[in-house]
Order: C-alpha cells, then structure tokens, then sequence
C-alpha cells in the first residue's frame, strides 16, 4: 500500500515542480497577448452594440477602446503605440458606473463646432487658400478651445513635427494629423448623437449633476458605499434608456467576459504545458516505471514532498493571478523593487528543483543540444501526451493533490510502525495482550469437547 502511495506522491511532486513552470510561462503569455484587456474591450464593445444599432462593430470597439485607454482605467503603457500595440494600452478592470461617466465624459468634451471648423480649414486647405501650415495653425487653435478633447488625442508630437518639417515631409505629418483628428471627431460626432437619441440631450450638465448628487449623498449619508452613492446619483441624474441599456445588461456581458477570458487562459495553459513537456522531455509512463523500481528514488521524492507543501514561494507560484479582492477594494501595488526581488526569488527556486529533477535523470534540460536530442530515443509518444494532460491541470490541482497524499501518507505511515512494533513484541500464550501482561488470555471457543467428528447420525 505504501509502495502505490509513495509513487503516486513521487509522481504529484514532479508535476507539481514543472507546473509551476508551465504556470510562469502561462502568466508571461498572457501578459504579452494582454488578454484581459482585449477581452474586456470586446465585452464593452457588445455592450455598446445593445445601446444602438447604428454602431458598427469596428466603431463600438474604436469607443471601448478609447475608454480603457482613459487615464483613470489606467494600462500598461502610458505612451502613445501604433495601432496594432493599442491593447498593451488597455485598462483590465471598469465598473459600470465607471463606464457610464467615462461615456459621458468623452461626449461633453466635444463640440461640435469642431466638426464644422475642421471641415472648413480641409475644404480651404483643398482650395489652396490657405497653406498647410496656416491650416495647422488654425486647427490647433480650435482644438484649444476643447481641451479635454484636444489632450485625449495626444498630437503634441505630431503636431510639433508638422512646425519642423518642410515641403513634402510637412504635408505627410499633416496627413497623419488630419487623420487622427477626423476618426476621433468622426467616432465622438456618433457617441454624441446616440446619447442624444436615447435620453442624453446634455452630456455635460448631467455628468456635472451626478457628480454634485454624489457629493451632497457623501454629507448627508456618509455611511453609504462609494459605488451606492454613485448609483443613486446617476438614477437621479441620468434616468433614461441610456441608463437603462447599460445597467440591465453591464454585468450579464461581464460575466461572459470572465468566462472568454477563462477559455482563453485553459488554452495557453495547454499550449504552456505541451512546450514545456517537449522542451524537458517529460515522459510520465517512464517516471512512474523508475518510480515503481527505484526505491531510493521514491524515499527522496517522500523526503520532498512535505517541504514542497509547506514551502510558502510554492504556494504563490501556484496561485492565481487573477483572484478578486472580496471587498472590491484595490489593494496597495508593490513596489518595483519588491516585485523584482520575488520574480528572482521564485525562478532561483524553480531552477533549483528542474535541476534537481534533471539529476535524477527525470527531465532532459536542452543545455546540450546533442544530449537532448539523443534522450529523444527513450522517450515514449503516449508517456509525452500523459504528460501534456497531466500538467494542464494546472499547479493548483497538483499542490492540492500532493498536500492530500502527504496527509494520508503520515497517516498510514504511523499505522504501519505501530503493527509492526506488535509484530515484532513477544505475544503473550493464548492471545494475551503484550503490552497489558496481566489481562487474562482470551478463552478459546474452540476449547472443550468437541465430539466424534466421524460419528455418523
């Protein structure tokens, strides 16, 4: 009994170390791919298709874009991409009262008087009767007069170029200026309009409204919560089909957002699992044969076991990232400096057990290329795809698993001494107890007369 269990936790160990690899390279890949992000732009952009059909799916997702970019929803990267880098740009978390003062925000910074200025200076500028520099000149002193809308389109650079440059490079950066300039009157233009035809007629004085109901709520009822005040404010203040469109449907399309996010992190865990099973060679039908022989092999994975459990950097590489405050609060960002400090710490420590593994002749490290590809003789396709599957369980299951089989492996463990220690005591005539010399031996039932057993009746 105790020969299965020991391989069965020599086993869990195993996958418990490279899962906790394949769970680094998981969280790398979706960082990069910036997959929160760029599935919550496309729950908002749903979202923005139930408010009004008129909004193209390229349009809808042009505004949720620009709403994660907000200053407030705060991404990754504070400088100005290309457009295809865009969602490294994207915030991960909005709350619905978020996204409806952010809706309105964007709407009451536009004018639309911007529309009718820019579309003169294009038609003079195509005239010829005013040059690209004059044009320059006007449209920047338009946009001025909007200075929300002018510092969302972050042209300082651009428009600096465009003073700089001369001739043919001139006209080029004003082309890239105008271009920038119209899809974002373009997309602000139809936001504006659709509040308008669903009960938002003044973007401004309402977002100005809700905010001084907010804090006449925060005086009077200070004990209310921030998203409760804000949520009254915004039924008082902003009541139409606006808010209703968003309010009944916000949190079901949120909750679809959770479950394509978590389909698309069970996928790279997949995709992790099969480069690091390849990349080290682990063939799980070969570990449980040595595991199975190996009896010195068992007993150092069983001395293994228990520290691995107990070892709190085990626990947070097992860990997920994407775990919710309870409260709704944001905890305080580590520093910089504290972040770097455990990634070093957490990949010491991941190198110490792959390599640890690799002495035991478990894994084949690629360090070598020759030997690598030599080891690829020993190893078994089904043993390869065992292991696949095995490790896309994830470090959870496997750190879980092996606290278990620790637990009952003690358990057992003490269990057997104690029979063996009354195997190996001297019993006592008749069945006496051995450790309690003074308790009577048990009568034997089969003590006594038995009869004739070749009597025949």
């Amino acid at each position: 009994m105790l020969k299965s269990l020991d391989v069965l936790l020599g086993l869990s160990v195993v996958m418990l170390i490279v899962s906790m690899a394949v769970t680094l390279i998981s969280q790398g890949m979706l960082n990069l791919m910036a997959s929160r992000g760029r599935n919550l732009r496309t729950g908002l952009a749903d979202l923005l298709e139930l408010l009004d059909a008129r909004f193209s799916r390229a349009e809808a997702e042009a505004i949720a874009a620009l709403t994660l970019t907000q200053r407030a929803i705060g991404g990754r990267c504070r400088c100005r991409l290309p457009e295809w880098l865009q969602f490294f740009q994207f915030g991960e978390v909005i709350h619905r009262e978020e996204f409806i003062k952010i809706l309105l925000d964007l709407a009451a910074g536009y004018d639309v008087s911007i529309k009718t200025e820019f579309e003169q200076i294009k038609a003079r500028l195509a005239n010829k009767t005013i040059n690209v520099g004059q044009a320059t000149e006007a449209l920047e002193s338009k946009l001025l007069e909007c200075p929300l809308f002018f510092k969302r389109l972050g042209i300082e650079s651009l428009l600096a170029k465009v003073k700089k440059a001369k001739a043919e490079p001139k006209k080029q950066h004003y082309h890239k200026l105008e271009k920038v300039v119209a899809e974002q009157i373009y997309l602000l233009d139809k936001l504006k309009a659709v509040l308008h035809d669903n009960g938002i007629e003044d973007p401004a004085a309402t977002l100005k409204n809700t905010r001084m109901l907010a804090l006449e709520f925060e005086k009077s009822n200070p004990e209310l919560a921030h998203d409760v005040r804000e949520a009254n404010a915004l039924l008082q203040e902003a009541s139409s089909d606006f808010l209703a469109k968003i309010c009944l449907n916000f949190d079901h399309l949120i909750d679809r957002v959770s479950v394509r996010f978590t389909a698309t992190t069970r996928v790279v865990s997949v995709i992790s699992a099969a480069l690091v099973a390849i990349v080290l060679q682990l063939d799980t039908v070969n570990l449980i044969n040595r595991l199975s022989m190996d009896e010195q092999m068992r007993a150092v994975f069983v001395e293994l076991a228990p520290k691995l459990t107990e070892d709190p950097q085990s626990k947070d590489a097992i860990q997920s990232d994407d775990a919710k405050d309870p409260d709704g609060q944001g905890a305080e960002a580590p520093t910089a400096d504290a972040n770097k400090a455990k990634e070093g710490i957490d990949l010491e420590k991941q190198k110490y057990y792959l390599n640890f593994l690799a002495e035991q002749g478990l894994i084949s490290l690629p360090v070598d290329r020759k030997n690598w590809c030599k080891h690829w003789k020993m190893v078994s396709i089904p043993g390869l795809i065992l292991s696949i599957f095995l490790l896309s369980l994830g470090g959870p299951f496997w750190y879980n698993a092996l606290s278990k089989l620790v637990q009952l492996r003690s358990g057992l463990a003490r269990k057997d001494d104690e029979q063996k220690a009354i195997r190996q005591t001297t019993q006592a005539v008749g069945g006496g107890d051995p450790q309690n010399p003074d308790t009577p031996p048990a009568s034997n039932p089969l003590q006594g007369e038995r009869g004739d057993l070749k009597a025949q009746g």
